[in-house]
């Protein structure tokens, strides 16, 4: 149970990648804004790659209650809280095309589930990459 760091980050930008990806797709605003929002949305994606990569040293210390133990069930709470987070950054983004970026729920609900999932997906990747 080591600390994970390489794979959040990586994890992370991947994520962030594809939040630019669907702010462009939601016309956001111009293109400079957009990457500096995308760019600002990486820092708080990696965060949360890194708690998702790292779950099992929270959920094994046995100071927090059953329910909290649960893996599965704190990973879902991340995918929620990664979901509102990216909406709510998504709507007060300014410099965009009328109030916030128009991010779809559908694009937060999907960025929450990459980042919770992201675990699972790494072992995928891992081996493509050169390092």
């Amino acid at each position: 149970m080591a600390l994970e760091i390489v794979a959040p980050i990586i994890m992370g930008v991947i994520a962030g990648i594809i939040d630019i990806g669907f702010m462009v797709k939601d016309l956001s605003g111009d293109a400079k804004s957009t990457i500096g929002h995308g760019v600002g949305a990486m820092t708080y994606l990696i965060a949360f790659s890194f708690v998702a990569f790292n779950i099992e040293l929270a959920t094994n210390s046995g100071f927090l209650p059953t329910f909290f133990q649960n893996q599965i069930a704190v990973l879902i709470i991340l995918a929620l809280i990664t979901a509102t987070v990216v909406h709510a950054k998504s709507a007060v983004f300014a410099k965009s095309r009328g109030p916030g970026t128009h991010e779809t729920w559908l694009h937060s609900i999907i960025l929450g589930v990459l980042v919770a999932a992201s675990p699972f997906i790494w072992p995928l990747i891992e081996g493509y990459l050169p390092f």
